[in-house]
């Protein structure tokens, strides 16, 4: 025997101890008179688990309702957490305070040999497991305690931890629409229903509730309709929706079919992405605005310009007209050889002036939607024949080479004529303008492989740095090029042509290197692309290509 047993039996050894160590109760059970054979407090003290030996305690009716501890050793004394067990009631005196299920455990142990495993604590919080073995002998029941260690929290209870931590907030309905259990974070959601979030309230009580503390909400038919239709809501899981709570959060709402019927209710907080399409939708509100007011001032920029150019070229075309009558003398000689010249020079301002207000014209009819454009068939080798002779005086002047390689069975162009010759003049006159004497401007054309037509007009002239090809497809941008600085123009052809051609939906592009030259090409949609039978071409004039 160890030292510490023998220290415990000598506390429990009085005068009126029996032969074999056992000391009777003051009180003991009538079914219990004699403990069996061989069971002694001398002999359990040397057993290292916790062992009692209990006598039932019944009430008038017959019913067990505690246990009185015969007799027990010290490791029970140590595990319970008491002194001097024996006579006490287990559940008078608190013996079961450490274990609820203890009582339920020896009241099994009397019908049969039973062993499960209980939660007990150790003091404070710490959570144990006891494995309790009882088996009956007449008049009681005899137990062993096992102290089997800290004990694992259960799924539920993981779960359950699990949930707290989460973001989301959850409340867990039975069939009958009664609270199961809730989240504490829905408390933090909803405050005002903070007291009402307890098992037991119905779903109907919390939204009646929450339409009582609604703003929103001001008469009692308002609420009704609101309660309503939350209801007829409720347990629909294919139809989330948005709560504004009463603290200015939004919460998203769904509800999810749980066992027995049940229905589980989650709350997200959705403040965030709620407030950023807020603020999406007040940016695009805006951009929508601001939108409609440079599209109106577009238009009547628009409008102003062509009002503006009718009503200079009514004057200008008097100026020319007058100009040539001086020039021809048709009233008699002007006297001075000078005159001649001077007359000259204001015909020719005045044709580069009308030219000028001509495309502000075209511009502005184009960006304001009033520029009809026919579709008929053209047939490009004529039309670039026409562009070319229109082109050669001036090419001739620079010495700049101008040629044409149209194959004659390309395809008829669907599109405006007048249009179609604007676009290749702007762009062939481009070509002839930048580029310096010796050089080539070339037009040619072909079938692109989705079946459109692609009218290309390259040169071998200054360049354009990359920097400035979109920039001068706007009006009056110019390429910041040493020699394009000493040309006339207001840097309205490309923009004509980007607009002309977008007018055909079709596109414009630009390619350019400094020193080598550039390229623009002119792509028409399939849709453009006729069979040749449909129109006969036109002749063209031997003189017009070389």
């Amino acid at each position: 025997m160890d030292i510490s047993a023998q220290e415990w039996l000598k506390k429990r050894q009085p005068d009126d101890r029996a032969a074999d160590g056992y000391v009777a109760p003051n009180a003991s059970p009538a079914g219990l008179r004699h403990l069996p054979e061989g069971l002694s407090t001398a002999a359990i003290a040397l057993l290292p688990d916790a062992v009692g030996v209990f006598a039932p305690i019944c009430d008038d009716a017959g019913v067990i309702v505690d246990f009185e501890w015969m007799l027990a050793n010290h490791a029970a004394e140590t595990l319970i957490g008491r002194s001097a067990l024996i006579g006490q009631r287990l559940r008078r005196d608190g013996g079961d305070a450490r274990c609820a299920g203890l009582f339920a455990g020896l009241r099994a142990g009397l019908d049969g040999p039973d062993t499960r495993t209980l939660c007990a604590t150790t003091g404070g919080r710490n959570r144990t497991r006891w494995r309790v073995s009882a088996t009956p002998f007449p008049g009681g029941v005899c137990a062993t305690l096992v102290d089997l260690g800290p004990d694992a929290p259960s799924m539920a209870e993981t779960l359950a931890t699990a949930l707290e931590h989460s973001a989301e907030s959850f409340a867990l309905f039975d069939a009958a629409d009664r609270l199961v259990h809730t989240t504490g974070r829905l408390k933090q959601f909803l405050p005002e229903l903070a007291d009402l979030l307890v098992p037991g309230t119905s779903f109907e009580t919390l939204v009646r509730r929450s339409a009582q503390m609604d703003g929103g909400l001001p008469t009692d038919a308002d609420q009704e309709l609101w309660i309503k239709a939350r209801l007829a809501h409720h347990r629909q899981a294919d139809k989330p929706f948005t709560l504004r709570a009463q603290d200015g959060r939004w919460l998203l709402v769904s509800e999810h079919p749980a066992a027995d019927d049940g229905v589980l209710v989650i709350y997200a907080d959705v403040t965030p992405m709620k407030r950023s399409e807020e603020r999406l939708r007040a940016r695009e509100a805006e951009a929508r605005a601001a939108r409609r007011d440079a599209e109106r001032a577009s238009r009547a920029k628009s409008e102003f310009l062509a009002l503006m150019s009718h009503e200079l070229r009514t004057p200008l075309n008097a100026v020319l007209g007058f100009s040539e009558l001086l020039m021809s003398e048709a009233f008699g000689p002007l006297g001075s050889p000078r005159y001649r010249d001077y007359a000259a020079d204001i015909r020719d301002s005045g044709e580069h002036l009308l030219a000028l207000i001509n495309d502000i014209l075209d511009l502005s009819r184009s960006e304001a939607g009033r520029m009809p454009m026919a579709s008929e068939a053209v047939e490009l080798v004529s039309m670039v024949a026409q562009v070319v002779g229109l082109v050669r005086d001036k090419a001739d002047e620079g010495d700049v080479a101008v040629q044409a390689d149209i194959a004659r069975d390309l395809p008829m162009l669907l599109g405006d004529p007048r249009a179609i010759r604007q676009m290749l003049l702007n762009l062939l006159s481009n070509a002839v303008k930048f580029t310096p004497r010796g050089g080539k401007a070339l037009v040619t054309a072909a079938v692109m492989p989705d079946g459109g037509i692609g009218v290309m007009v390259a040169d071998t002239g200054i360049g354009i740095p990359a920097a400035d090809l979109f920039r001068i497809q706007e009006p009056f941008e110019r390429a910041d090029v040493t020699i394009a600085r000493d040309t006339d123009g207001a840097g309205l052809g490309l923009p004509i042509v980007k607009r002309l051609v977008e007018l055909h939906g079709g596109r414009l592009e630009l390619t350019s290197e400094i020193g080598v030259g550039t390229s623009a090409v002119l792509i028409f949609p399939t849709s453009r692309s006729l069979p040749r039978n449909l129109c006969p071409p036109l002749p063209v004039l031997p003189s017009a290509v070389r």
